[in-house]
């Protein structure tokens, strides 16, 4: 399996947290990144957010530029508040997947991303809007490789 982990593009200030939108940056950031995707060949099988605004319309932004037509599966794993045990969890409940994307916040995002590789005492950069590909041999275990990364200085310009 390859899977995907996405902090939530760029999103307003203030607010109710839970309510927070994207911002014109970060929504710009996620059109300026398709491209890159598309070429990437990233074709998740399944999307799954954070119930939060701003990672659900990151996870709608992708999407609609990958041409992906199933629904978007919301879970409270996927909040900042999330846990290792509830992703694992939902991995394993989309074992069959070639390709699986998570939207989700930071810390924990960056966390699990540093866990499966192994990489704990490795700081990643991993601002809004970035995106992480490690591949999974075997989803019941939480160990793999990273295959890329991309943050939103490597999109400047773009």
């Amino acid at each position: 399996m390859l899977l995907y982990l996405m902090r939530h593009a760029h999103a307003e200030s203030g607010g109710e947290d839970l309510q927070r939108p994207l911002s014109a940056a970060g929504q710009e950031h996620i059109q300026r990144l398709l491209p890159l995707l598309r070429l990437l060949q990233v074709e998740p099988d399944w999307i799954l957010s954070s119930p939060y605004r701003r990672a659900f319309q990151t996870a709608q932004l992708v999407a609609e530029g990958l041409g992906y037509s199933r629904e978007i599966v919301t879970d409270p794993a996927l909040t900042p508040a999330g846990s290792t045990v509830g992703v694992q969890a939902l991995v394993l409940a989309f074992a069959q997947s070639q390709q699986l994307l998570l939207v989700g916040h930071a810390p924990s995002i960056l966390n699990w991303l540093s866990e499966l590789c192994g990489a704990r005492q490795f700081r990643f950069r991993f601002p809004a809007g970035a995106i992480g590909c490690i591949e999974l041999p075997d989803p019941r275990r939480w160990a793999g490789t990273l295959c890329w990364l991309i943050g939103t200085d490597q999109l400047q310009g773009a």
